[in-house]
């Protein structure tokens, strides 16, 4: 007598529905460390080194949902049937993206460019401000239009954890998303130094 073994769901791992929701829980953990680099940006004056210092952990982070999003791109692009079923994004979303992409690898580039310093720049500060407001501004469509597909996937995750019952890709969503914000704050603390001098050797 054989015994039949049951296919592996499409997806549990991966696939669409895992890239969602690794693109979903990194985007949840970015809002908490974007409010509260907003936070040091009204107080910019006294909170300089919280503001240098959260940055640096938002690299990681960052990069992940770079990585998970341009994955989709790739794999859609490429042909992928399942990746082709579940449709692109809306075409002024696809316009704007590179701009996204361009103007947050600036910020980052500047801002690690002004830590490297040590000093005040002039010129790496403007391009840091330009690459700030350009960015706020697409950043700001680009939250709004996939903050209710984000909401569903993370609300389907949670739905699933609460009955006991968590998807393999929760799992890996999640690790990956602890590793991505780990080696942030590793950067962080790395740089830590760098930070404390940029401020003539102040507490931080």
């Amino acid at each position: 007598m054989s015994v039949r073994i049951a296919p592996r769901p499409r997806g549990q791992l991966g696939g669409t529905d895992g890239n969602q929701h690794l693109t979903s829980l990194t985007a949840a953990v970015l809002t908490v460390l974007l409010l509260a680099e907003g936070v040091t940006i009204l107080w910019l004056g006294d909170l300089r080194a919280e503001h240098m210092f959260i940055g640096l952990v938002l690299i990681g982070p960052v990069l992940l949902k770079l990585a998970s999003t341009g994955y989709r791109f790739m794999r859609y692009y490429t042909g992928s049937p399942v990746y082709r079923a579940k449709g692109p994004p809306l075409l002024a979303l696809r316009v704007l993206a590179p701009i996204l992409v361009a103007s947050t690898a600036m910020i980052f580039a500047t801002g690690v460019w002004l830590l490297l310093l040590g000093h005040h720049s002039d010129q790496a500060l403007m391009l840091h401000k330009v690459a700030f407001f350009v960015w706020g501004g697409v950043f700001g469509v680009h939250f709004l239009a996939h903050l209710p597909r984000a909401s569903r996937s993370l609300g389907a995750a949670w739905g699933s954890a609460a009955r006991r019952r968590p998807a393999a890709r929760s799992w890996l969503s999640a690790a990956l998303v602890a590793v991505s914000l780990a080696a942030g704050i590793a950067l962080a603390l790395a740089l830590l130094s760098h930070i404390t001098a940029w401020h003539g050797g102040h507490r931080f």
